[in-house]
């Protein structure tokens, strides 16, 4: 059976960007865990919260668009915001049909003293980047999810648990009848 040459320089440079990618996601991943220990909430609600932090008030969409996600991860993280009194809904005066997001007073206090999200460190970091290295680093990395086969669809918030799929009802077992 005969092997496979493996070339050593494109192997090296495989196991630096492996080496990157897990330096990312352990940073992401201890923001994650700060946030959690220290504020109680996840990055996806904190991220949210800095985003509505440079905003009087924004709709879901828009909220939607500035996280770089889609409606639907936005709306599941802010539920928990409201709830838990960091932000609120009002019903646009415009458009009776179209709800408004704001910082409460709860909800700023705690912006004040939380560090940047994570999402807004990678942002942030990317637009300071020259417009053909942002779309050189967009195009690899591009290349870098078809080769993992990873799928195309928009991804929820970073950290945020994606709802689980509706559980399918099955009808109670009947016992055997004894003969």
């Amino acid at each position: 059976m005969a092997t496979t040459r493996r070339d050593p320089a494109a192997m090296d440079d495989a196991k630096a960007i492996l080496n990157r990618v897990r330096q990312l996601v352990r940073a992401l991943r201890a923001f994650d865990k700060q946030a959690q220990t220290r504020f109680g909430l996840g990055a996806a609600q904190m991220f949210i919260l800095h985003v509505l932090q440079h905003h009087d008030e924004l709709s879901m969409n828009e909220l939607a668009d500035r996280t770089a996600t889609d409606q639907s991860s936005a709306s599941l993280a802010v539920g928990k915001l409201v709830t838990e009194g960091y932000v609120r809904r009002d019903v646009s005066e415009e458009d009776r049909r179209q709800v408004r997001l704001s910082l409460t007073a709860k909800g700023r206090a705690l912006v004040k003293r939380s560090p940047p999200a994570a999402q807004e460190r990678i942002m942030d970091s990317v637009e300071a980047m020259p417009p053909g290295e942002r779309a050189q680093l967009m195009a690899l990395l591009d290349k870098l999810m078809a080769g993992m086969a990873a799928g195309d669809d928009r991804p929820p918030m970073l950290f945020q648990d994606e709802p689980e799929p509706a559980k399918r009802r099955t009808p109670p077992r009947r016992p055997k009848r004894r003969t």
